[in-house]
């Protein structure tokens, strides 16, 4: 909240932040408050069974959203692996991600140039005496620093002339300071858009045309290649891996993910018959011996599932609210949100590894969350359903009902597994050639 205010000092973004957050808080009190109320006189539950409770319900949502997780990420991580073999493939993605992404920008500059018309008018009009000179002209500065960008827009395609605040601002003359405090959030989120799409279509049709090069050259023989500017050991070596290694091994590494990813949904599947569980069997069998074959079996799968889990975790995206980006793109809020819920998700990481190998009260960990086992359902019978989750969401990941429903419902989205749009690879191919000429211009005014 406080990062996304547009109060124009500390101390009012600040208050801002503390009523929204006490809020939201308030409200999650109150319920906390009546569901241990009924548990305590419904249920007649003692200290030590509230104890587990107050551990349940802050792991609650973790659970939950583990269950998410993993049943994504353990069809998705080797999955992934196997598509990237692909550089045809790979060369595809990065059209369409291209044309996407140029989209998306084209409208967020529109918005951008809608709004910078939209203040000039105001600016206009104000007159000397206006009390909030000060504020506004932080507005001003804000969006004068896009006067060198060419945002080559007209306004037409902005979505931002029909909300609220557009309708708030085209009947202001003398703004106040709660429109001004709104103006100046959407000022500063839509500038940070901006730039992370462009940041974002730049290093997409940068990786598009080094893919259209490794095509391009996967006819020649290795010495024209060499010939045509892959001079000195590395370079060989490099394009030899990208023609040759490099779609073997991932294919390889996919299948050995696969395995694991069997192994785990069979472990999950058979929680309640340790003696079919394959993590169970690995743990029994090495765990009177030395301390080192033990941690190694044991780091071995719960290695795996934090890697699906997290892996889920970095690909997860809701709208412009949260989104991880490379390249020191990312923002606060999806900074923050993406720890928290890390997290947030450890200690079911580590119940659910628990009960898979069997290992009972013997890890610290184990007593420690051993109380939970009092509470109503989140403490014993939700374990017993958790792999049967588990392997739902892995089953529908695995025949992308997803993607399938989003097709349906007309919402476009790239797909390995079958043909895409072909307008929009070729709009995407089109962005690419015309991004990559204007490069190779600038850098070559750059030497004149």
């Amino acid at each position: 909240y406080y990062y996304e205010a547009g109060d124009f000092t500390p101390a009012a973004k600040f208050r801002r932040a503390l009523k929204s957050n006490l809020i939201f808080y308030l409200i999650i009190a109150v319920v906390v408050v009546v569901f241990i109320i009924y548990l305590v006189v419904g249920k007649n539950m003692n200290a030590g069974s509230i104890l587990g409770l107050l551990i349940c319900l802050s792991n609650t949502w973790g659970i939950i959203l583990y269950v998410l997780l993993l049943g994504y990420g353990l069809v998705e991580v080797p999955r992934s692996f196997w598509y990237e073999s692909s550089t045809k493939k790979s060369l595809e993605f990065c059209y369409y991600k291209t044309a996407e992404t140029h989209d998306l920008m084209e409208r967020a500059a529109d918005d951008l140039v809608t709004t910078q018309s939209y203040v000039t008018r105001i600016a206009r009009g104000l007159p000397g005496s206006y009390m909030y000179r000060t504020q506004f002209g932080e507005i001003e500065d804000k969006l004068t620093a896009l006067d060198h960008i060419d945002l080559k827009m007209d306004g037409n395609m902005s979505d931002f002339s029909e909300t609220e605040l557009a309708q708030k601002l085209r009947e202001a003359h003398e703004p106040d300071l709660p429109l001004l405090v709104e103006l100046n959030s959407h000022v500063r989120s839509a500038i940070r858009k901006y730039f992370r799409l462009r940041d974002t279509l730049q290093d997409t049709a940068e990786r598009g045309s080094w893919l259209e090069n490794i095509e391009a050259r996967r006819s020649q023989p290795m010495t024209t290649m060499c010939s045509q500017g892959c001079g000195g050991c590395p370079s060989a070596l490099h394009l030899r891996w990208m023609l040759y290694g490099r779609e073997m091994t991932y294919r390889a590494v996919a299948l050995l993910m696969m395995g694991l990813s069997l192994v785990m949904i069979w472990s999950q599947l058979t929680i309640t018959a340790p003696f079919l569980s394959p993590c169970h069997l690995a743990y029994a069998a090495v765990e009177d011996s030395s301390i080192a074959l033990t941690q190694i079996v044991t780091i071995v799968p719960l290695s795996y599932l934090c890697s699906c889990a997290f892996f889920s975790m970095f690909r997860l995206r809701l709208f412009d609210y949260y989104f991880m980006d490379p390249k020191r793109r990312t923002g606060i809020v999806s900074l923050l949100f993406n720890g928290s819920y890390l997290l947030r998700i450890f200690a079911p990481i580590g119940q659910n590894f628990i009960i898979l190998v069997s290992a009972g009260d013997k890890p610290s960990f184990a007593r420690v969350m051993g109380e939970m086992r009092s509470v109503p359902f989140f403490g014993s019978t939700f374990f017993d359903y958790l792999p049967i989750l588990i392997s739902i969401f892995a089953i529908a990941t695995f025949f992308n009902v997803y993607d399938r429903v989003l097709k349906f419902l007309n919402i476009e989205q790239f797909t390995y597994w079958s043909s895409n749009d072909p307008e929009k690879l070729q709009e995407g191919k089109e962005v690419v050639e015309r991004y990559m000429s204007s490069v190779r211009d600038d850098m070559t005014n750059r030497f004149l």
